[in-house]
């Protein structure tokens, strides 16, 4: 659409919106997004919504994050919340669920268009952190 209508394309981190809800926490944000099984992605940012850790996938287990509970709050957020609760029992754990929102999306995009940071319609792929491998299904149809 935007190569076809000649307007600037703006990309926005899912994550970082995530994060970007949670404004009364004063400590460390975990935005998690359920990758399956016992897998995140995650994205940890400071109080000031800035980013401490790059966007990864990680496999949790309960001592996954002491390396900053031990330091401060941390407040996980997103869908994968519930299972990431049943295993984190930390005092400085706290959990709350939460979906992307085009609130903090439109956020996000308005302070990237005031500042013309734009995509490069030529190269611009979106980050999907692992690749996709297709399977042949072994169903029987017929």
């Amino acid at each position: 659409f935007c190569f076809a209508l000649q307007i600037p394309l703006i990309a926005t981190d899912t994550l970082h919106t995530l994060a970007l809800q949670q404004k009364n926490h004063n400590g460390l944000i975990v935005a998690v997004l359920d990758a399956r099984r016992m897998e995140v992605y995650q994205a940890v940012f400071n109080r000031y919504f800035q980013p401490v850790e790059k966007t990864r996938a990680v496999l949790i287990a309960a001592d996954t994050y002491n390396n900053y509970l031990e330091k401060e709050s941390v407040l996980f957020t997103g869908d994968a919340v519930e299972k990431m609760q049943n295993l984190i029992q930390h005092p400085h754990a706290r959990f709350v669920e939460a979906f992307p929102s085009a609130r903090e999306m439109a956020t996000l995009s308005y302070q990237k268009f005031k500042e013309k940071e734009f995509e490069d319609l030529a190269y611009f792929e979106p980050y999907y952190l692992k690749d996709f491998i297709a399977v042949k299904s072994h169903k029987k149809y017929f």
